[in-house]
């Protein structure tokens, strides 16, 4: 990381590049590309008859899904220029006033990740549109929030949407035009259609005319640009792309405007960071979202291929399968639950499975740390390329967003794939990019360095006993400086500005520089707790650490208002916890439930966790006065995310 000489300021420590763009701007390649737009124009120049989304066969009969079959990159243009001839004619004959950002119009999408929502965003751009996302999974409160407060007029959705939005259209009197991506006579079937037929899909066109809403499904509206064509009218780097909604850095939903420039100078840093090219990627984190789209956008620049997961997150470890991608790119959640689940069968496992496993595991981690090799002869042939297979027997990098990964799941990962993994911190204000780790480093509990064309710098947090002048670490707000930023929250020109300070982006989250030259995320301002002593601790960091014992699978944390400590919910990990409770308890036969409510267990987990704390370097503000043990976890109990 390179530090801009004499750039300290009062409350601020210096500014911090990536040392290979040390004069702040990343180059002259691929700078032709400003627009999302041009860069699905590049795709098409560089790629014209090769393969680029694909999507899984369904069979109607059975429900089963099949191979991916791939679109090339010259039919997806077409797509893209008869779609935007159609939406040309019908913005202009049933939504002429519609209005958004300045002189665009927005375009809502709703519905899960497929091929006809990515292209639609091109088709869009194509008109100066921008595209406004609503998540498949997003609760109908939220959804309808989004729909008023965008003012989208014309919204793209998934067959299954439609009757949700026609019953609540009282609370939404400003949508005009639903285009379904399904076929409404259900002739081209898939899981969402299976719920209808031709007759009850009829009944949606009579109860949109009941309404004085004008339904149609994508195949029409194609059809009316491939019998009219309209002259593009391309968008500029200033012109917003998507707008994503997000809590921000504080508060409640807001609509952040990303600019075609800030997204695209976000996806060729990354590009840079990677190179990508003859690669494979599964597309299932939400387009509604900036993460995803993001990673596309990089994907673009090399080539690679994107396939579309089934929609069906039961079905997630088949699609990797199946596709065999050699990119992986998730959330922690995620990660972690594959980790979980391969670590009990192979590290984790009793007799001699685990034995060989943890054999293998230390053998690999030795060669790793001594030769810089990911690969091992023995071991792979033996152990891991079984467990590679899982995911496609490809993998050769797994990149993770958000909160950090734990030190043991990247080690993991890096054994059983052979793979690198690298964490990443950015913002949807900052299109997704911020900091990355280097490919070529396989240290742990960092998320690596300034992206290129980013600056980065450290504000005083002195409330939170944060300081840039903290010895040996700097520490402090991560604020972030570069032509990705978001142009602005829709309609929030005060929390737009609450959220700059001068032109750098206020993150709201605490980080530190490393004596190594990178980052490392400590915890989210908002997700601190001051104790009633006074003593403010961080509850997101003490989650992490706590969580790194083998007892605990997760953990939520916070500060008790009686007595000023920090105390724990903890989800055990039922591997370790239940023969170590059964002990401490005498009851050899004893299930979960009764273990997580034994008072002698609770009591005894919390000393042993008192005991780590201190190994951790923990201070006695931060030790746990208090844990409840909870059965049930929490992304079973609340989240409904990703199990397998």
């Amino acid at each position: 990381m390179f530090k801009l000489p004499s750039s300290e300021v009062p409350g601020y420590s210096a500014i911090y590049r990536n040392d290979q763009f040390k004069d702040g701007t990343l180059g002259s390649e691929f700078s032709h590309i400003t627009t999302a737009y041009e860069l699905f124009q590049h795709q098409l120049a560089s790629a014209p008859k090769t393969d680029f989304l694909g999507t899984r066969k369904f069979n109607a009969a059975d429900g089963s899904f099949g191979a991916f079959e791939w679109m090339t990159t010259t039919d997806a243009a077409q797509f893209v220029n008869d779609m935007g001839s159609g939406l040309d004619h019908v913005f202009a004959q049933y939504a002429p006033d519609a209005k958004g950002h300045g002189t665009q119009q927005p375009l809502g999408m709703y519905g899960n990740n497929r091929y006809e929502w990515f292209l639609t965003e091109f088709s869009a751009h194509r008109s100066r549109r921008y595209i406004v996302g609503i998540c498949d999974s997003v609760d109908v409160e939220s959804a309808e929030f989004i729909i008023n407060h965008s003012d989208v007029q014309v919204i793209v959705c998934s067959i299954d949407k439609i009757p949700r939005m026609f019953d609540r259209l009282s609370v939404t009197p400003h949508v005009r035009v639903v285009i379904c991506m399904d076929r409404l006579d259900c002739s081209r079937p898939n899981p969402l259609t299976l719920a209808f037929n031709k007759e009850s899909a009829g009944r949606l066109r009579e109860r949109a005319a009941e309404l004085g809403i004008t339904l149609f499904d994508i195949d029409e509206v194609l059809e009316m640009g491939r019998k009219s064509p309209t002259v593009a009218r391309v968008p500029g780097p200033s012109d917003i792309c998507v707008m994503c909604y997000t809590s921000g850095t504080t508060g409640t939903q807001k609509g952040v405007l990303l600019t075609h420039r800030g997204l695209i100078e976000a996806s060729r840093s990354s590009h840079f960071n990677f190179r990508f090219r003859d690669s494979v990627h599964l597309s299932f984190i939400p387009l509604a979202h900036c993460l995803d789209r993001y990673v596309m956008y990089m994907f673009m620049h090399g080539g690679v291929r994107i396939g579309f997961s089934c929609g069906d997150r039961a079905l997630l470890l088949n699609d990797l399968q199946e596709l065999k991608p050699t990119v992986l790119i998730g959330f922690p959640l995620l990660l972690n639950s594959i980790y979980e689940n391969m670590a009990r069968a192979t590290i984790k496992a009793k007799g001699p499975v685990g034995v060989l496993s943890r054999m293998a595991y230390r053998g690999k981690q030795k060669r790793l740390s001594a030769t810089g090799d990911l690969c091992h002869g023995l071991w792979d042939r033996m152990l891991f390329r079984k467990v590679a297979a899982l995911l496609g027997g490809r993998v050769k990098t797994v990149i993770s967003g958000a909160l950090d990964l734990k030190p043991e799941v990247i080690n993991f990962f890096r054994a059983a794939f052979s793979c690198d993994v690298v964490q990443g911190y950015g913002q949807t204000e900052t299109g997704g990019a911020g900091t990355i780790q280097r490919l070529s480093d396989y240290t742990s509990g960092h998320i690596g360095v300034p992206n290129g064309g980013s600056d980065i710098r450290l504000r005083n947090q002195p409330g939170y006993g944060y300081l840039a002048t903290d010895v040996p670490c700097p520490r402090g707000e991560l604020m972030i400086r570069s032509n990705t930023q978001f142009a602005g929250y829709y309609k929030e020109p005060e929390k737009t500005k609450a959220t700059m300070d001068g032109e750098w982006l206020a993150t709201g989250d605490i980080v530190q520089i490393n004596p190594t030259g990178t980052v490392s995320f400590i915890s989210r301002i908002k997700h601190h707790v001051k104790l009633n002593t006074g003593y403010c601790v961080s509850a997101e960091r003490l989650e992490n650490v706590y969580g790194g014992h083998p007892l605990v699978q997760s953990m939520f944390v916070d500060g008790h208002p009686d007595f000023g400590k920090v105390v724990a919910i903890i989800v055990p990990d039922p591997i370790e916890f239940v023969p170590w409770a059964r002990v401490i308890a005498g009851l050899p036969e004893a299930s979960l439930e009764t273990l997580c409510g034994d008072a002698g267990v609770v009591e005894e987990l919390r000393r042993t966790l008192l005991g780590y704390s201190a190994s951790m370097g923990l201070s006695v503000g931060e030790q746990l006065g208090a844990v409840f043990i909870e059965p049930v976890p929490f992304r079973e109990k609340n989240c409904g995310l990703f199990t397998s």
